[in-house]
């Protein structure tokens, strides 16, 4: 495999200045210089995904901010990134592996991450993509709770009848429709086609997702 020049290029608070030698198990690693002026050695891998975005000063900074080593926006800004660049992730496929990517000035400072996005509002709350099919970026992004994302889902690739909510049943080979609603997988009912299904499920919608 090609090794990928990283010299120059900036992951969280460190900026990579040149080429170290390979650690045991022959991975690159990179000779950093952090924010801070610390000075450490990554393993390439893990300044791509992520993993390792600072010398260590940055943990120390969010135990005197936040009161813990790791918060819950730092563990979304983490993952976010992970699942668009690290293609071991197993949700790549589904991100990054769709050409979703992480604006710059995210990737580059999870103080700009935090400053756009404000603090999480609760435990329920996740990231969220307004456009399903856009990049993680401010004018893209909100904090939402399950039930809102669960309106703003796109199909999913291995769905059987191409309809949100709608499955098969096996057995009968007839439609189910459901819908999640207050942390629960409603049914909504069973029907002899997929058009039935559908606009039940339509309608349900409509009832629970209004104003």
């Amino acid at each position: 495999m090609k090794l990928v020049d990283l010299t120059g290029q900036k992951f969280g608070r460190l900026t990579v200045f040149e080429r170290g030698a390979n650690d045991k198990r022959c991975a690159a690693m990179w000779l950093c210089k952090c924010d801070c002026g610390n000075k450490s050695t990554v393993r390439g891998a893990h300044l791509r995904s992520g993993r390792i975005l600072s010398c260590g000063c940055y943990a120390k900074d969010q135990h005197t901010t936040h009161g813990k080593a790791r918060s819950a926006e730092y563990r979304t800004y983490y993952n976010m990134i992970k699942r668009c660049e690290y293609e071991n992730d197993n949700r790549y496929k589904d991100y990054g592996g769709r050409g979703i990517q992480v604006c710059f000035e995210w990737r580059q400072s999870f103080e700009q991450f935090l400053s756009d996005m404000g603090p999480r509002p609760s435990d329920s709350h996740s990231i969220d993509r307004t456009d399903v099919n856009g990049n993680y970026e401010p004018s893209n992004c909100r904090w939402a709770d399950i039930e809102t994302q669960e309106r703003n889902k796109r199909t999913r690739k291995d769905s059987e009848t191409g309809v949100r909510g709608v499955r098969i049943d096996a057995e009968t080979g007839k439609y189910i429709a459901s819908i999640y609603f207050k942390g629960k997988n409603k049914r909504i009912g069973t029907f002899p086609s997929l058009e039935e299904a559908a606009k039940a499920r339509k309608e349900e919608e409509k009832v629970i997702w209004s104003e």
